[in-house]
Parts: C-alpha cells; sequence; structure tokens
C-alpha cells in the first residue's frame, strides 16, 4: 500500500472501564504527529532533544529521534507484512525516548457477542466494528519501560488513524490492550493486543506506528481474518484430562 502522511486525521482514544462507555470521540483530530517538543525539532533539526542518561545523544540514521548506539530505526514510511520487525521509537516524556522491536502478528475483526461477553455496549459502539491487533514488543533501549501504551494506530480505508482503547479498573480478557508491563527490562519481551473500533463504513486496513512531525508512518498489512471462536468441547476435554491427571 502507499504510505499515508502523519498528518492523517486521527480518532480520538477511548478509555474503558467495567462498564463500557463511549468509546471513540465524536469528532477526528487532525493529527500534527508529537507533542510541542517534537515540533520544535522538526522547526530545527540540528538542535538535539533531552533524552534520559545512558542514552546516546547520536541521531539515528532515520533521523528523527535519537536512540542507544547499536540501535538502528526503521525507515519512515516502510511497509510491512504481519510477522515482519521494525525497531521504532516515541517520546512519552520531553526527557525520554522509548526503542521497541514492534512485530504486528495478525489483525482479527470481531463482533460484541463473540468478544465482549458481559460488558455493555452503548449505543453509538453498536454502530462500531471491534478488530484486535496482536503484537510483540522487545525493549531495545538501555533502561526498563514501565506501563506505557505503545502508539500504534489503526489505519482505516479512509487513511483515518483511530487511536486504541484504553481499559481501566478490570481487565479486558479477550485483549488486554497495548500498554508494556509495569516493567519491561532492556531485552525483554512483551505480547499485547490492541482493540480498536471503527465505524461500519470503514475498514480497518493496517496497523500504523505513526512518527514525529510529517514523517510517513511504519505500516503493516495482510489477511484480516475473523477471530476464532473458542472450542469449548476441546476447554472441557482438556479440563477433564488436567483432572484425571491431578
Amino acid at each position: 500500500m502507499t504510505p499515508v502522511s502523519s498528518m492523517t486525521m486521527r480518532a480520538g482514544a477511548a478509555t474503558l472501564g467495567p462498564v463500557i462507555v463511549l468509546a471513540l470521540a465524536l469528532g477526528l483530530l487532525a493529527g500534527c504527529g508529537g507533542s510541542d517538543g517534537d515540533g520544535e525539532d522538526k522547526d530545527d533539526p540540528t538542535t538535539e532533544p533531552t533524552v534520559t542518561e545512558e542514552t546516546s545523544t547520536e541521531v539515528a540514521p532515520t533521523g528523527y529521534l535519537p536512540v542507544p548506539d547499536g540501535v538502528t530505526l526503521t525507515e519512515p514510511g516502510a511497509v510491512l507484512g504481519f510477522g515482519d520487525e521494525a525497531t521504532i521509537a516515541w517520546r512519552p516524556r520531553q526527557d525520554t525516548v522509548v526503542a521497541l522491536d514492534l512485530t504486528v502478528e495478525k489483525i482479527n475483526e470481531t463482533t460484541y457477542k463473540e468478544s465482549f461477553e458481559g460488558w455493555v455496549i452503548s449505543q453509538q459502539m453498536k454502530g462500531q466494528v471491534p478488530y484486535f491487533v496482536h503484537a510483540t514488543a522487545t525493549n531495545v533501549g538501555p533502561t526498563d519501560v514501565s506501563a506505557l501504551l505503545v502508539p500504534l494506530y489503526g489505519l482505516s480505508s479512509s487513511a483515518s488513524m483511530y487511536e486504541p482503547l484504553d481499559f481501566q479498573k478490570e481487565i479486558f480478557e479477550p485483549c488486554p490492550g497495548g500498554n508494556l508491563p509495569e516493567q519491561l527490562r532492556p531485552g525483554k519481551s512483551a505480547d499485547l493486543c490492541f482493540v480498536y473500533l471503527l465505524p461500519v463504513d470503514q475498514q480497518l486496513d493496517a496497523a500504523a506506528f505513526d512518527l514525529v512531525g510529517e514523517l510517513p508512518p511504519i505500516t503493516w498489512t495482510g489477511e484480516i481474518t475473523p477471530i476464532e471462536k473458542p472450542d469449548k468441547k476441546k476447554d472441557k476435554k482438556k479440563g477433564r484430562q488436567g483432572q484425571q491427571d491431578g
């Protein structure tokens, strides 16, 4: 697919609790790709941003953020397939740059009936389609990373970007979200699952990591498949087998 500009329109983030509330902001937000600090870096490319100690101040070959020595960021605009790995970085705070190896494994389209049993669905959400994006993240930075939401967006057929849902208070077991663990040490990996809700007249085309400034995002595309229904008979058989073994 043709890489899209990071000026793509974005939908607002959602927050879910034990009772699901309004999932997406009513309007689309015009995204400028990054915080005020990132904007300053774009205006003056010779100015190096402040980073954590132990992190190299040498700007990576890709040029959009400084990363540790030995880490090479994937080129902006790269179009990858499911299972392909990209090295990405973002600045959650002005003094911190996080670098990850990120692999999008698959994207599943699902339904509220199949995956949201026991959760209250708002009237507006009934006009939206849920998707699960499964990914693996490895910390390639020099320090621990704690409980950050990885900024991976859902890219729709109309080139709109949708932020993942953010669950609070109660874990959404079918797809827990895109937050890193409380402590992800250098070299350690974590499995992530992002939840997106798109209007019924849209289709999720890709997962997209949006870069700073006006750089095109890194995208992962592939066949989007229906979520696999749990085999209850198989689960019951395993349960009986476990009891016999015990």
